[in-house]
This record gives structure tokens, sequence and C-alpha cells, in this order.
């Protein structure tokens, strides 16, 4: 982990080189525009095709979705401590996505029109839950749940499938207990287009979530407009700012709990010192000699995963720890803000003595993580919020998976007569200016003046 001096002027230019060139990769576009039409033109026999070339050889139109036997199976075998962990996840999240729910409304306006807004749910979402190496039992939580809080009926869950066909039981299992009971075994672009577009055995969505590999996140830009994305999910990153009294222990871990996202996963440290940037790369070394590169329980991602395969995810190979501390002269707190501002991280974690005052300076952040005692860890899994964020620095205008995703706003107007006689004169004069004269007639007809 080299660390790098860093000065006001040249954070710009220091976030632009962590950034991905952002140039699409026409490969995966080429690839990921065949597979979408595929199935878009030929339906479950597309859908199988690709199912049976990149994952599942034996797949076939009847093996598709996972009997719901499977998934109250699955729900009954688990260990207890694995179930109650996953239903203090799910409750948590429940709590924190309520909070986002929005009452409908309707008000008179100053020349007597009602205005309102009344937000109603999708009717039907599509879940998409990574595949690989790793078990995402988590990502069902944080995609099934701002849905049932929305209001959303029609879940619906597609993962890709192993080599044998099997889908991995902590999956099955928190649907179950999500009271999902559609789930298909098939991933990668190929489902973000079914998914999209329908297929005999599918049934369209109106909102796709759920992140997944480059070739899920290319389906999701190729069909959205046709159907409603969540966001465009790239590869995982967290800002660490800590202070010269910070735990290096602390940080380390939480810099090697971001690598665990796979490839293209960047944590960044951003320190008070040298000294502070030396102890903590000592402490990721010690750590890595000690546990190894995945730590004690493998590697995986239930977020964003690597590039992998065509279709789930595939193992992640590692991301890339870079840390920054104050040039000569330069304020330490002064700098991380316009890092951070510049940066706008997926996550952000607070290692400061009074972390409350610098959030408050904090304008672009998926998720802010305030204290040394709150790594992004609990955001993953348990804590409540969403762990689908924005990524890339689109947090600079984008948000978190929420409530929101999953619901529409439609607009109410009503005109009466009396409010009709007192809006028609500016709305004709607007339209003369712009040229549409039936607009004006329409409404004067209302108002009895045409």
């Amino acid at each position: 982990m080299k660390a790098t001096a860093l000065t006001a002027a040249d954070v710009a230019a220091a976030v632009a080189r962590l950034r991905p060139s952002g140039a699409q990769d026409a490969a995966v576009a080429e690839v990921v525009s065949w597979l979408v039409e595929q199935v878009r033109s030929k339906g479950d026999a597309g859908l199988v095709e690709a199912t049976a070339r990149l994952d599942w050889p034996g797949a076939t139109v009847a093996g598709l979705r996972v009997p719901a036997a499977d998934l109250a199976a699955a729900a009954y075998d688990l260990e207890d401590d694995l179930r109650a962990a996953l239903e203090l996840a799910r409750d948590n999240c429940r709590w924190f996505h309520e909070h986002e729910l929005r009452a409908s409304w309707e008000e008179a306006g100053s020349q007597g029109q009602l205005l309102g807004i009344r937000y109603l749910p999708v009717g039907r979402a599509g879940l998409y839950v990574p595949g690989g190496l790793g078990s995402y039992a988590s990502s069902v939580i944080m995609n099934a749940v701002p849905a049932q809080v929305a209001g959303v009926t029609s879940l619906f869950i597609c993962t890709p499938p192993a080599r044998d066909g099997s889908v991995n039981a902590s999956v099955l299992a928190a649907a179950h207990l999500l009271g999902v009971d559609e789930v298909y075994r098939v991933g990668g672009a190929q489902a973000i287009a079914a998914m999209a577009y329908g297929t005999e055995s599918i049934r369209r969505a109106d909102v796709i979530s759920g992140p997944g590999n480059a070739y899920v996140t290319e389906a999701k830009r190729q069909v959205s407009g046709v159907v409603g994305i969540d966001g465009l999910a790239g590869p995982s990153e967290v800002v660490v700012v800590a202070a010269a009294d910070c735990d290096p222990r602390w940080a380390a871990a939480d810099l090697l709990a971001q690598e665990e996202h796979g490839s293209g996963a960047s944590a960044v440290l951003v320190a008070e010192s040298a000294e502070v940037c030396a102890g903590v790369a000592s402490e990721v070394e010690r750590l890595r000699d000690e546990y190894g590169r995945g730590g004690s329980s493998g590697s995986g991602d239930g977020s964003a995963p690597g590039r992998g395969s065509a279709s789930g995810g595939g193992p992640p190979s590692g991301g890339a720890l870079h840390a920054f501390f104050p040039a000569s002269g330069e304020p330490f707190q002064e700098l991380a803000v316009a890092f951070v501002n510049e940066y706008a991280p997926e996550h952000l974690e607070i290692h400061l003595r009074d972390p409350r005052a610098f959030l408050d300076r904090v304008q672009a952040a998926g998720a802010v993580f305030v204290g040394a005692h709150t790594p992004t860890a609990f955001g993953d899994y348990v804590a409540g919020s969403n762990h689908v964020l924005p990524t890339g620095g689109a947090a600079r205008f984008s948000s978190a998976l929420s409530v929101d995703t999953f619901v529409r706003r439609m607009s109410v107007i009503e005109v009466p007569p009396d409010a009709a006689r007192l809006l028609t004169p500016p709305l004709a004069r607007i339209a003369q200016s712009e040229g549409f004269g039936f607009h004006r007639i329409s409404a004067e007809q209302r108002s009895g003046r045409a």
C-alpha cells in the first residue's frame, strides 16, 4: 500500500487517477447485446441456451424455477444461529426502510385548483442476487425488504446456478424467510433480459434491482427504459478517514474487508500523517500473514461482484489499496473533506475523535459509518441500512436502494370551474407565446371564453 502526500490543489487529479477510465468495454457490450437479443427474441429457448452455455449445462425450461419446497427445505435446514442472524438483518432492514415511506397528499392551490401526489408501488419487481463462490443471503434481504415495504406484491429472484444446477442454500433460505417463493436459477445478462422482456416462464418486471458483475451491469444499461433499474453498480469502494490516534489494526481490517469485494474494488485511506499510513500498512501485511487474503471466511461479495464470468460473479481477484496523507502545511481535516466530496465514495468511514463534526461537512457519499466502532461490515449485513449503494462517484447524484426505487409518483390535478376561469388567461398568454393555439382553445372552452 503506497502512501502519497496530497495537497488541496491535487485532490481532483488524485481522485481521477483512482477512478476507472469510464470507457465502455466494447467486448462486454457486444456479448451482452447478443445475449439480450437471444432472450428477447427467443424467450425460454434463448434463456435456456445461454444458461446451458455459461452456467448449467443441464439447464431445461422445466428446471428454471426452483420449487417452493426447496426454499422451505433450505430454511428448515438453516443452523439456528444463522437463521437468527438473517432474521435480525431482515427486521432491522425493514425498520430502516419503513422510515422512507411517504404519505400521498392533495391540497388546493391559490386559484382553487386541486393538486396532489399519489405514491404507488410498482406491480412487479425482479431482484438480482449475485452468484460465484460466495453466499449472498444478505443481498436477498437488501433487495426484497425495501420492495416489500413499498408495497410491491409480486417479487421474484434470479440468481446464477452452479454447474450442477444447484442454488446456494442460504439464498433459498433467505428467500423463504422473506416470503419470496418465485426463484429462478438463471444469472448474468440473460437473467436481466428475461426480467426486462419476459419469457414464457418468467413474467417481466417493472423494476430490476440488485448489483452484479460487468455483464449484469451492462445488461441493465441496455434494457433501461424498457424497465426501471435501481442503478449501474461498479466496483465497490471505501474511504477511511483516520486521525493520528486511530487504531491501525481496525483501519487495516476495514481496508482488507473492502478488498474482499473482488476485482476492481478500491480501498482508500486518508490519514493524518505518513506515520499513520505506515502503521496501517504494517497492520495490513500482518493481517494478511495471519488470516490470508480472504480472512477466515473466504472471499465473496454481497454488494458489488467483480467482473467474473459473463454470468454470476466468479471468484474475486482482490482489490486495490491506496493511502494519502497531507503534504507539508496542508490541514488534515480540510483536505480529507475535500477528498471525500470529490471522490463521493460508496462507503465512508470516519475514524476521528469528533466524527459528527466531520459528518456535517460531507456532501457526497453512499453511506457514512460514523466513529471507529462502526466498520462498513455492519452496513453490509445487520445494522439495517441498505448495502446496495451508488459507486464510481455516483453518490454525487444518486442514493442507496430504497423504497423510492419501487414507488411511482403519480400527479393528480383537478381544476374546478372557478379555478379554470382564473387560470385560463395566463395559460392562454403562455400558449400563444409558444404557438400552441389549441392549448389555449382547450382551456378557454372550460372557462366560458371560447
